[in-house]
């Protein structure tokens, strides 16, 4: 990311999917529990176990380089178990996580990106709740934003009005609009902040009898 001030994640759910994401040039994977759910013909809500996820992200770290960003929702537990469940996503083979913010003092190895998320704006909280630092404040690597809407307008305004010193992470699966172009014009309006867009498997979103989410 400081090279290119841009990098593009996709999903992926086997290590399979993983050589089509590297012929496509993508700059990493998102280890995503939507896309393990897809295939159980279950919905996103955490019904996949951590031994599930951690069996399907060994097997993808075992077949790439790319480096691996690890959704993890809650970290399958409270906060006494996030430290357990950091550990073991390390010794897996993921680069980061997708969590809140008990990872931060979790975490061993100071590469391993803790990524806080905030779904203020999914729970139609408004730009001011979703804009407030504690995140950023108490140590995350950065700040993934999601949106229910279907154009990029409050991801736009989000971004324009973010003063944190962390980079954003973006979800476009409902506005696949906002593309590189658009992501760099609008990381230029915030203090030319890093930004990550962080691509769906296109293939098991549109199955149609798996319900999707705004994730």
């Amino acid at each position: 990311m400081a090279e290119t001030g841009l990098v593009h994640i996709m999903a992926a759910h086997s290590p399979f999917r993983r050589f089509s994401r590297e012929e496509a040039g993508f700059d990493g994977l998102w280890a995503s529990g939507f896309e393990l759910s897809a295939p159980y013909g279950l919905q996103d809500t955490s019904l996949i176990s951590m031994t599930q996820h951690l069996d399907m992200l060994r097997a993808i770290a075992g077949r790439t380089r790319l480096p691996i960003v690890a959704d993890i929702d809650a970290a399958y537990g409270n906060a006494i178990s996030v430290i357990h469940t950091i550990t073991e996503y390390e010794r897996a083979g993921a680069n980061a996580v997708v969590i809140g913010e008990a990872a931060i003092t979790a975490r061993s190895d100071p590469d391993f990106l803790v990524i806080a998320r905030t779904e203020a704006l999914i729970a139609s909280l408004g730009e001011a709740e979703a804009l407030r630092p504690a995140r950023a404040e108490a140590g995350a690597d950065m700040i993934l934003i999601h949106s229910k809407m279907t154009n990029p307008s409050e991801i736009e305004s989000f971004s324009r009005a973010w003063t944190g010193a962390v980079p954003l992470v973006v979800v476009p699966n409902a506005y696949p609009d906002l593309d590189s172009t658009a992501g760099q014009n609008v990381g230029q309006c915030q203090h030319d902040d890093l930004w990550q867009l962080r691509h769906p498997c296109c293939c098991e979103r549109h199955a149609g009898d798996v319900p999707t989410d705004h994730r």
